[in-house]
């Protein structure tokens, strides 16, 4: 079916017939061994036969046809090899298993990807062939997210949007001509409803509800100390932390691609210290991590929520996020922005996005407008006037004293406290003794 030809000291074609009754054609290779060659020649018959038997290639050729370069393939579609069934008709299944093959990145990342290819099967087949899908079809599949699978809108945004990618490394790999999810509308991807502030008070209660010291500290350095749950915990060790310097150096696996994210320093906050001095003395000698619980057959989301119904406070959604995110909306009450996102570990894009949440909105909002707290006027009348009577009680005291011995006082000081002393009066002889 297909023939290597030399010629011309050292150049190589490939002479062949791209159908049955076809006209013979050629495919210049260049100078190249002869190993190389027949690379070429088995390709070339393993394309041939697909376009005779109007079949789809399989993983291999389809990753090795993407990998060519623009004139090589422009050779191949003049001999009528990159087109029609031989290109076009890879099925949907044939094209993730050569995605996931060459996908990089963490397992979380597989997992992601991994449910947008369930969806995408489910939906199209995997015998679909790639080049019959439409833009038409990728909005129903869109809407098939939301009506038939219920899908909230951030986890539709997030798929649409892994769909997209994959088209788009399906077009670099010359699979498809075109990319039907490019204008599919993605949406929201943070839903609003979920963010929740873990308070001090709520967090205390949880950390009594705790059963020993290590269920305290993990739950303690999301909250009070911003990490990633469960891989930062699990990264961290007790070479770490510098208690000398007060500092904690947090290692992080999934920002490490990223330059400098592969480590961060934070303080070691006060909430942190006295449970991380306990954890050491309770570790067992030669221990080099924190956290001792690294059974990955424990679920720490469920082993926290049966922690929370002890405490008897209500379960917030986003257990770990959400204490990761209480922690910093709260420093950044006190630091600046850049500092606090440097601790936690994101850009301030993501915090703004993902994280900030209000830590006392309606508080906020009257101390803005200069509105007093309610009760903040009796309670400092109140405290006024106290102050005013001690104040004036003081001094009658000084008067006294005053008489007895004249020679240790340089002024007399004389009061009249009255028995029920009014907020007027009390400023009046508050200022006398200014």
């Amino acid at each position: 079916m297909a023939s290597i030809i030399g010629y011309d000291g050292g150049l190589k074609r490939i002479d062949f017939v791209p159908t049955p009754n076809g006209q013979r054609k050629s495919l210049r290779l260049g100078r190249v061994s002869v190993k190389v060659a027949e690379v070429w020649q088995a390709k070339i018959e393993a394309i041939i036969g697909d376009k005779n038997a109007n079949r789809p290639h399989d993983a291999e050729v389809s990753k090795w046809l993407g990998g060519l370069d623009e004139s090589m393939l422009a050779r191949m579609r003049a001999g009528g090899l990159a087109d029609g069934v031989g290109l076009s008709a890879v099925t949907l299944g044939a094209f993730m298993e050569q995605f996931f093959a060459a996908l990089p990145g963490k397992d979380a990342t597989r997992i992601s990807y991994g449910n947008v290819r369930r969806n995408l099967e489910g939906y199209f087949a995997t015998t679909r062939t790639m080049g019959s899908i439409t833009a038409a079809d990728a909005d129903g599949w869109r809407a098939w997210l939301t009506d038939t699978e219920k899908l909230c809108q951030p986890t539709v945004s997030r798929r649409v949007i892994a769909a997209r990618t994959m088209w788009r490394k399906a077009m670099r790999w010359k699979l498809v001509g075109e990319n039907v999810f490019e204008g599919v509308k993605a949406g929201q991807q943070v839903n609003e409803s979920r963010k929740f502030f873990v308070s001090r008070a709520v967090a205390d209660a949880v950390l009594q509800a705790c059963p020993d010291t290590q269920w305290r500290l993990i739950f303690a350095l999301s909250r009070y100390g911003g990490l990633r749950c469960p891989s930062e915990h699990l990264a961290l060790q007790w070479q770490d932390v510098d208690f000398d310097r007060r500092r904690i150096v947090v290692r992080s696996c999934k920002t490490e691609h990223h330059d400098g994210g592969a480590m961060r320093t934070i303080p070691l906050f006060p909430e942190l210290e006295k449970l991380l001095l306990r954890a050491f003395a309770e570790a067992p000698e030669g221990n080099a991590h924190v956290i001792l619980c690294r059974n990955p057959g424990i679920n720490w989301r469920t082993q926290l929520q049966r922690i929370i119904r002890k405490a008897k406070v209500e379960c917030w959604p986003k257990l770990f996020h959400n204490l990761r995110a209480s922690r910093e909306s709260e420093l950044m009450r006190d630091y600046d922005l850049a500092t606090v996102c440097k601790w936690i570990g994101h850009s301030p894009a993501v915090a703004a996005k993902h994280y900030a949440v209000s830590v006392d909105l309606n508080g906020d909002f009257r101390r803005a407008a200069g509105i007093a707290e309610p009760g903040a006027v009796e309670a400092q009348r109140n405290a006024q006037q106290s102050a005013a009577v001690s104040n004036c009680q003081q001094m009658s005291e000084d008067g006294a004293d005053n008489e007895k011995a004249p020679e240790n006082r340089g002024f007399d000081v004389s009061c009249h406290v009255p028995a029920k002393p009014d907020f007027a009066a009390g400023w009046a002889l508050q200022g006398s003794n200014l």
